[in-house]
């Protein structure tokens, strides 16, 4: 599985387009009825502005996009390949 980032950016009339397409993946997400190899890990909404940061793990990075592009967004989506650099060690420290 690879990590995929995810950034949406949208234009103020487009809120409620976008609102409702996350909507549709979360319940997907919570229902365990995305498509194979698709795991969504998390949804970030910046404060104050038109932009969305979602982390997946996939099978691959064209597999994520060509199920986003069925569900017909109409703004722009920016996703990119990462690779963890540093994550916080849950425990005694």
């Amino acid at each position: 599985m690879t990590t995929v980032v995810v950034i949406h950016t949208w234009k103020d009339e487009q809120a409620n387009q976008v609102m409702d397409f996350a909507k549709k993946v979360t319940d997907m997400a919570k229902a365990k009825k995305l498509p194979q190899g698709l795991e969504l890990q998390s949804i970030d909404l910046a404060k104050g502005k038109n932009h969305a940061v979602c982390v997946w793990n996939v099978d691959s990075l064209d597999h994520l996009m060509q199920v986003a592009g069925s569900l017909g967004p109409t703004w722009e989506i920016n996703a990119f390949e990462a690779n963890n650099f540093y994550t916080k060690k849950k425990g005694f420290f």
